[in-house]
């Protein structure tokens, strides 16, 4: 029953994260606010939805119960490789990232005419389970590094990430109309993040169990795990400066009108 289970979990994860990384690229080009965006927003955005949710339950059982999981005899964690670990603890927390992305941006979107009631329970939730998770996962990276070991220096970085992106959301919530198109760019922001979480989880982990190896080997081993994250960092900065320069809110066009009036 349990190798069934997880079978079905693995299946439906790999499903619709393929399906979800072709419908990620549809709204990106496509018109804004046209039919094509919205009818690929939402695809894209049930299978963000289903490949987090997917993720958070493989990566949560694995963990807290890794007998059932890995069918073997009784298993307990000291059992498994550090590096075993530290995978699984990265799936978890990819799939936070793309669960509180996706659910950002479209509260982002959903709110936009009552800015009041962007901070839902259900957002507030995911944020704080995020933060959890980057705390665990910098300290359990932190651990390793100090015992010598350089690959752990990837979830020291990730959870210093998502550490640095909980305080940054929580000072949104607290003012999350500082502009009258702020929803617009936290729109972006959340979608694109949750593509850098669909993109990071490919190259690093789906390469590999479609070729049978990394993406790649050697000096550059950790290319895959960073590169998502600096392409789409750099787009949506350049991407938000051109809808703020569109929208007449760089500060500079701000401090040129001497006021922003909301609409």
């Amino acid at each position: 029953m349990a190798d069934a289970i997880r079978e079905l979990l693995v299946v439906l994860h790999v499903s619709t994260g393929f399906v979800g990384l072709a419908a990620f690229w549809i709204p990106a080009v496509a018109r804004k606010g046209g039919r094509l965006h919205v009818a690929a927003g939402r695809v894209f955005s049930v299978c963000a939805y289903v490949v987090a949710l997917s993720a958070l339950g493989s990566a949560s059982w694995a963990l807290l119960h890794p007998t059932s999981w890995w069918g073997r005899g009784p298993v307990s964690l000291v059992d498994i490789p550090a590096g075993e670990i530290m995978l699984i603890a990265i799936l978890g927390f990819l799939a936070l990232i793309v669960l509180n992305s996706v659910e950002t941006g479209l509260r982002a979107m959903t709110t936009r005419r009552r800015p009041e009631e962007f901070a839902g329970w259900r957002l507030q939730l995911v944020g704080l389970a995020q933060a959890a998770a980057s705390v665990a996962l910098f300290v359990f990276g932190l651990f390793h590094v100090v015992r010598g070991s350089g690959l752990f220096w990837i979830p020291v970085a990730l959870g210093a990430a998502g550490i640095a992106g909980y305080v940054q959301d929580r000072r949104f919530l607290a003012d999350p109309r500082p502009t009258p198109m702020a929803w617009w760019y936290k729109h972006m922001e959340g979608m694109i993040g949750s593509g850098i979480g669909f993109h990071t989880a490919f190259l690093v982990f789906g390469w590999q169990r479609l070729f049978g190896e990394g993406l790649i080997e050697g000096t550059w081993w950790f290319l895959p795990w960073i590169l998502p994250s600096a392409v789409g960092i750099v787009v949506l900065r350049v991407w938000t400066r051109f809808y703020m320069r569109k929208f007449g809110e760089l500060p500079e066009q701000v401090a040129h009108a001497g006021r922003v009036t909301y609409s």
